[in-house]
């Protein structure tokens, strides 16, 4: 993932679908920071048990996660989304 001032290699530890802005949909996008390595782990958990398919990428608390989301158009609001953790910097 490259921004104007770095590049930064990532592994991909899960794609879904869900819906945004919705009780049934799944709501990746309130989670910014992990306050504590539980939290942190019942994402990763929730992420890859919806996840189309299994990476075999391992996560541990302080890994450093990205999420990228973009428009999906078999439900209203449907969103196909990417989640991965930084492996360089």
């Amino acid at each position: 993932f490259d921004t104007i001032d770095r590049c930064q290699e990532y592994e991909i530890i899960s794609v879904f679908t869900t819906v945004a802005y919705d009780e049934i949909g799944f709501r990746y996008y309130d989670f910014v920071d992990a306050s504590d390595e539980e939290s942190f782990m019942s994402y990763v958990t929730a992420v890859q048990a919806m996840s189309m398919y299994d990476t075999g990428i391992d996560v541990s608390y302080g890994d450093k996660l990205i999420t990228l989301s973009t428009c999906e158009y078999s439900n209203k609001n449907g969103r196909v989304v990417v989640v991965a953790k930084l492996i360089t910097e």
